[in-house]
């Protein structure tokens, strides 16, 4: 009798626990969908208590719908982002995707709650497929009093320029230091053309004195760049570009530069926010002049070259492949080369887990302005040079875990 008695408890418990899990992983009520928002730029707990009746989970999975929205910066110096709302389950197949421009002057505020106006009308779409909609209050207006035919004068003619300035010291007894920099940007972007002019300055200086001795280091460095680039259909563009470098910590003293290039996407450039896979070609000439004389003996020189490059990008519900390959070299003498790989990965591996990386890495054998002259202690240990080297490695490598009620909709921001 004890025996049966334990096997009805162990059973009773054994049920209790199993609806429990059922019930997180299910959804029972009728017309309730579960979203699912992929997105970094987001206010959610904003969101949430915006839409207390919308029901989101922190598991892809469970999702009824993934809301993943991405981001592309504008030529006015402001940001579009992508929503696109993806079905899953049983409303595979429906899906939608809605725009949000914003302006460089847009406050933190005011990017919410245009995003958040965005997702309403993307997750009504999906409740006016299930009797919840009749449950739903809506009132559509226009925001501002305007007309349809009002026009739109643009003074600038699509022209953006920004300017900025600053610097710092920093003093001590035994040792002091300043910096001064100033950058000027200008660009215009249209459908057709996209077009940019920049230029850099930036000075610094330290101070180091020990007993009678004072030991000090200069840097500066000069960086203008210019380009037109020219869209030619939905996958082909072309451009000239124009650059010009100063700097004492690579040995130039001057660096002019010019070249063309033509690029394909084999993916249309209007699906640029969720997938590309770009081939890049360019060639043309540098004029070098040098501060002083180089490992090969030259104090100016013209140098012709040519680059391939290959940038994938992949924006999808299960994570982001970024990478980017790109080979060069000179033309006087093939083994003067350089081989760059950058990549950003962010992949889920399970509703769980998911595994992110960054690596960036150079195989560099082109650097022909190593100046021949010795390498003092000071100049090592104050990196006043750039030293020889055939690699530059960088990376970063993590693991992301979560776990718990995947349907905690609840804003509590005491404290």
């Amino acid at each position: 009798m004890k025996y049966c008695s334990r096997k009805v408890l162990l059973l009773i418990i054994t049920t209790l626990v199993s609806g429990h899990a059922f019930s997180q992983e299910n959804k029972v009520q009728t017309g309730v969908l579960n979203f699912y928002l992929d997105c970094w730029e987001c206010d959610f707990d904003f969101v949430r208590q915006e839409m207390p009746f919308v029901s989101f989970t922190r598991d892809p999975l469970a999702a009824d719908v993934h809301i993943l929205v991405t981001e592309s910066n504008t030529g006015s110096g402001g940001e579009k982002f992508f929503l696109n709302f993806i079905g899953r389950n049983g409303l595979k197949g429906t899906d939608y995707e809605y725009n949000v421009t914003t302006i460089e002057s847009d406050t933190e505020d005011e990017i919410r709650k245009a995003l958040l106006q965005m997702l309403k009308i993307g997750i009504l779409q999906y409740y006016s497929k299930t009797d919840f909609v009749d449950r739903l209050n809506l009132d559509i207006k226009e925001s501002e009093n305007r007309k349809a035919d009002d026009l739109i004068i643009d003074r600038w003619n699509k022209w953006v320029f920004s300017i900025q300035a600053g610097g710092d010291i920093q003093l001590e007894k035994s040792q002091s230091g300043m910096d001064l920099g100033t950058s000027v940007n200008a660009r215009k972007i249209t459908e057709e053309w996209k077009t940019n002019f920049d230029a850099y300055y930036s000075s610094e200086q330290e101070k180091y004195t020990d007993d009678d001795s004072t030991i000090t280091n200069k840097q500066h460095r000069t960086e203008m760049s210019a380009y037109f680039v020219k869209s030619l259909n939905e996958k082909w563009s072309t451009g000239v570009f124009a650059t010009y470098t100063s700097m004492n910590y690579i040995n130039t003293r001057n660096k002019t530069g010019v070249a063309l290039g033509i690029e394909y996407n084999i993916f249309p450039w209007k699906e640029c926010n969720r997938r590309v896979f770009a081939i890049q070609y360019w060639a043309g000439l540098n004029v070098m002049d040098y501060y002083e004389r180089t490992i090969y003996d030259k104090l100016n020189e013209t140098l012709f070259s040519e680059g391939l490059e290959v940038n994938l990008e992949l924006i999808q519900p299960w994570g982001e492949v970024r990478l980017g390959l790109e080979g060069r070299h000179y033309f006087h003498d093939f083994s003067k080369n350089r081989l760059s790989l950058e990549s950003d990965f962010s992949i889920r591996i399970t509703k769980n887990l998911s595994i992110f990386c960054e690596l960036q890495t150079d195989i560099v054998h082109d650097q022909l302005y190593l100046s021949a002259s010795e390498l003092s202690r000071d100049d090592i240990l104050l990196e006043r040079r750039k030293l020889a080297t055939t690699y530059e490695i960088s990376s970063e490598l993590g693991i992301r875990f979560t776990f718990g009620s995947i349907y905690n909709n609840i804003v509590n921001e005491r404290f």
